[in-house]
């Protein structure tokens, strides 16, 4: 068990500490935070690899990869993998090819429009469908699934009852009040909840029940759930991972 635990807790020493100036996650004098965040997702993933019995990784998708906070964990972690970046931010792309050798792709708010010409072992996809409507998460758990290898992983992060239990308290995440009612309300009722930030169209706050995520997952054939951890990101998003298991 101790080997186990430490596996899972174990640091890359080698990752590149370049911070782009534009990366708004970064905050002066915040590096513990910063570089925990990606030790978080690296620890995510290697979960998800125990669950699925796997070892290596040849291939890895970072989507939304933003300026590289978790990227530049997972190329440590991962060295003789190729990283696909891709992210709506064409700075944020372009950072992560210079600094970190990575393959660039430009994403598109339709993933149907996103042109991606080969598959992963990993997709890792933090904090992407946390900010979408429920509307959207089937055209992008569809796109992850046909771009995972048969045993590919994909990993996301979603807002569950740690972040609903946020918002009863008093955490508004940038909503105004009535919309932190109408977002708690939904999810009450409906196990989904959604609200667009203000001034912002089809972009904003998510709050999803592990029952409501299941039930998406259950619509994509040959896509297998090999855990679900509530904070299991940074101690605020909860984690799901799951597997292709044939073609």
């Amino acid at each position: 068990m101790q080997e186990l635990k430490n596996l899972l807790e174990q640091q890359p020493t080698n990752i590149i500490k370049r911070i782009s100036p534009d990366d708004v996650m970064y905050v002066p004098n915040g590096d513990a935070h910063y570089y925990g965040v990606g030790y978080s997702a690296l620890k995510s993933v290697r979960l998800a690899m125990l669950a699925a019995s796997k070892s290596h990784s040849n291939t890895i998708l970072d989507f939304p990869c933003g300026h590289g906070r978790v990227l530049r964990t997972l190329k440590a972690a991962f060295p003789n993998a190729q990283i696909t970046a891709c992210d709506l931010d064409r700075k944020a792309v372009d950072f992560c090819v210079e600094a970190f050798n990575a393959i660039p792709v430009y994403s598109d708010r339709n993933p149907e429009n996103i042109k991606i010409d080969r598959e992963f072992d990993i997709i890792w996809c933090g904090s992407l469908l946390t900010h979408l409507d429920s509307k959207y998460w089937s055209g992008f758990l569809k796109f992850f699934y046909e771009h995972l290898t048969v045993g590919g992983i994909l990993v996301f992060s979603v807002h569950g009852r740690y972040v609903a239990d946020c918002f009863k308290s008093g955490h508004n995440y940038g909503l105004p009040a009535h919309k932190v009612t109408a977002i708690l309300n939904e999810y009450q009722h409906q196990g989904f909840g959604y609200q667009d930030y203000d001034g912002a169209s089809n972009y904003g706050i998510s709050i999803s029940s592990p029952v409501w995520v299941n039930s998406q997952l259950e619509a994509i054939p040959n896509l297998r759930k090999l855990l679900y951890l509530e904070k299991g990101w940074d101690y605020h998003h909860d984690i799901v991972a799951c597997e292709r298991i044939s073609g």
